[in-house]
């Protein structure tokens, strides 16, 4: 175990968005704790990083606390502290607000906040000890533009984003002066497969990239300890611009 090497958590690792921040992350040195729901899409991941530090792979529900507690615990054995962590795992779906099911809610509240809420929690004490160690530490949530404006067919996705950037709100509020910082990033359309109900009328080159917001996410793991970046929004040109006749 080494106090110097930083170390990173990154969940929804297993493609995307979270495939990009973990390859700039392991560009940047960091030791890796990758999670995700499929353990052969993660390994294809950690195996697409070549030699440098350390990553391992974690498979399962985010949903489920005891995959929290196992994080947790395999990313403290090699490590010992943690300096980011980046609860990027979300889910989606277009439904009507008529439509919406008791089913389709709790899993998107259970995996976009909830366990968002609790990794957080459970992280607290290794971040701390980065910031005795290294005298800095920091957590990444991956909210959307739709966290900072309602869509419609989107209203239990936007409610659970508009959760997340309150959530980084509050972190910063209060732990900002303790040397650990809170960053929410609120990206528009992504070339994800969460954005396949849009390609129809969306092609890839309209969308943002996912390296993207691994940029955006090493601009704020590289200013000075002094400066906060609390909140990144990333929009497509034709994003929030006013329909004609407004």
């Amino acid at each position: 175990m080494s106090v110097h090497q930083r170390s990173a958590i990154v969940t929804g690792a297993s493609g995307g968005i979270g495939s990009a921040i973990a390859a700039m992350l392991h560009e940047e040195g960091f030791g890796l704790t990758l999670v995700g729901r499929d353990p052969a899409k993660l390994d294809a991941v950690a195996s697409s990083l070549d030699t440098g530090p350390p990553v391992h792979t974690i498979a399962g529900s985010l949903a489920e606390e005891a995959l929290l507690d196992r994080i947790v615990a395999e990313h403290a054995a090699p490590h010992g502290s943690l300096d980011l962590l980046v609860n990027n795992a979300g889910v989606s779906g277009n439904r009507a607000v008529g439509d919406i099911t008791a089913d389709f809610l709790d899993e998107q509240l259970a995996v976009n906040i909830r366990a968002v809420i609790l990794l957080t929690t459970r992280c607290m004490p290794l971040l701390k000890e980065a910031v005795q160690q290294r005298k800095s530490a920091q957590i990444v949530n991956i909210a959307s533009n739709a966290g900072k404006r309602g869509e419609a067919t989107l209203a239990s996705y936007s409610a659970t984003k508009f959760a997340v950037v309150g959530f980084t709100e509050s972190l910063h509020d209060e732990l900002s002066t303790s040397g650990i910082k809170a960053t929410a990033i609120c990206p528009g359309l992504v070339d994800t497969p969460m954005a396949d109900d849009y390609r129809d009328t969306v092609g890839p080159e309209e969308m943002i990239a996912p390296g993207d917001i691994a940029e955006a996410i090493r601009m704020t793991i590289r200013v000075s300890r002094s400066c906060v970046v609390p909140e990144i929004v990333l929009l497509r040109p034709i994003e929030w611009r006013q329909p004609e006749g407004a």
